[in-house]
C-alpha cells in the first residue's frame, strides 16, 4: 500500500498537470473569434451561381487523353471564368482540363497572386509568392502542389492557392496559429495536430482510470472504523488523556482525543500542529512525538525507512502512522506548543 500511494501521488501529479494543459487549451479555444480564425472576416464575399456553358465544339471526356483518368473518382463539365472545363478529381488530386482542346490546366505563381489579391480584404499589402506540396502542416486537409501568398497585415495572413485547380485551399494567419497551437495541447498530437485519437491520449486515458481504481482502493486503505464515529449519535465516545510536554513550555498541556483516532489529525483537530509536508501522508517524517521507551508502540514500516534506529529506541514515532489507544505522555519538538498556550 506504500508503494501504491506513492505511484498515486506522482502519477496524479501528471494527470494533475494534463488536465490543467486541457481546461488552458480548453479555454483558449473558446476564446478566439472563429472568424478571425478561419479568416473568413478578411475573405471576398462572393455568389455563386449556375454557370450556363455555351460552347457546344467541346471534346467528350473519352476523346482526352487515357492517363488523365488514372484513379480517377469523378469528372464533371464546369465553367470558370468563362472558359469550359472539365475538373477532373483523382486519388492524387484535383486536376482541370480544357474542355475545347485538352490541355491541363495549371495556375502559375501570378495567376496565385492575382486569385489571392482578390480574396484578401484585409489591411495588408501582397509580400511573396512561395510553392510548396500539401500536405504540410498547414495545409494537412490538401493533396498537391500549391502557392502560398503572404500578406503584410499584422494577423500575418497566408492564402494557399492550388497549383492545379486555382483554387484557394487554405486561408491562415497568426489567430489560427495560436489556435492550432492551442489545439495540438488539447488533443496531445504534438506532429500532426489533428488526430484525437491518438496513442498519447489513449495511454493519458487509461493512466487515469488507474488513478480512480488506486485512489477508490487507497480510499478503503485510509479509513477506519474510529473514523466514523460521527454516525454514532447516542453511543458514548470513548477518550483518552494526551499529556503534552514541549521543553520550551513550563506546564504539560493535556488534551482529551478520541480512542481510535489518528494521533496527527486528532491532535490538530486542538489547534496542536505538529511539523508536515506531506500532511500526514508519512512520506516526509516530520511530524515525530517521542512516546514514553514503556509505552512506545511498534515501529511500522515506514517508520523503519524515516526515523533512524537510535531515534526509535528513544520511543520516537511518527504521529501520522499511529492511534490513540489510551492515556499517555507524548514529548514534543521545541516550540510545539507555544502557539496553543
Amino acid at each position: 500500500m506504500v508503494f501504491l500511494k506513492k505511484v498515486h501521488k506522482w502519477v496524479g501529479l501528471l494527470i494533475g498537470i494534463q488536465l490543467l494543459l486541457w481546461l488552458l487549451s480548453g479555454l483558449m479555444l473558446s476564446l478566439l473569434n472563429p472568424e478571425k480564425v478561419s479568416g473568413a472576416q478578411w475573405a471576398q464575399q462572393t455568389t455563386h451561381g449556375i454557370a450556363t456553358i455555351l460552347d457546344t465544339n467541346l471534346l467528350e471526356p473519352h476523346e482526352l487523353s487515357a492517363d488523365l483518368f488514372d484513379g480517377a473518382l469523378s469528372v464533371s463539365l464546369e465553367d470558370r471564368r468563362g472558359q469550359s472545363i472539365y475538373r477532373i478529381r483523382r486519388l492524387d488530386g484535383t486536376i482541370l482540363v480544357n474542355a475545347s482542346n485538352g490541355e491541363t490546366l495549371k495556375t502559375n505563381e501570378s495567376d496565385a497572386r492575382l486569385v489571392a489579391q482578390q480574396d484578401f480584404t484585409g489591411n495588408g499589402a501582397f509580400v511573396s509568392v512561395e510553392s510548396g506540396f500539401a500536405p504540410d502542416l498547414e495545409t494537412r486537409n490538401s493533396r498537391g502542389d500549391y502557392w502560398r501568398v503572404n500578406f503584410s497585415d499584422s494577423s500575418s495572413t497566408s492564402i494557399y492557392i492550388s497549383a492545379s485547380t486555382g483554387e484557394i485551399l487554405e486561408r491562415r494567419n497568426s489567430y489560427w496559429r495560436v489556435f492550432d497551437f492551442f489545439w495540438m495541447l488539447h488533443i496531445m498530437d504534438y506532429s500532426g495536430h489533428e488526430d484525437f485519437n491518438n496513442w498519447l491520449i489513449i495511454i493519458i486515458a487509461l493512466i487515469a482510470i488507474w488513478l480512480g481504481l488506486s485512489g477508490f482502493t487507497l480510499l478503503f486503505y485510509s479509513f477506519n472504523r474510529h473514523d466514523f464515529y460521527f454516525l454514532n449519535i447516542l453511543g458514548k465516545q470513548s477518550m483518552a488523556r494526551i499529556t503534552l510536554i514541549d521543553p520550551q513550555i513550563a506546564a504539560p498541556q493535556q488534551v482529551k482525543l478520541r480512542k481510535g483516532s489518528n494521533l496527527f489529525l486528532s491532535l490538530a483537530s486542538h489547534d496542536i500542529n505538529l511539523p508536515s509536508i506531506c500532511g500526514g501522508g508519512g512520506e516526509c517524517g516530520k511530524c515525530r512525538v517521542q512516546f514514553e521507551v514503556s509505552e512506545a508502540p511498534e515501529a511500522n514500516s515506514i517508520e523503519l525507512d524515516l526515523i533512524p534506529r537510535r531515534l526509535r529506541e528513544q520511543g520516537w514515532r511518527l504521529a501520522c502512522q499511529h492511534e490513540v489507544s489510551g492515556n499517555t505522555s507524548l514529548h514534543l519538538r521545541k516550540g510545539t506548543l507555544v502557539h496553543t498556550v
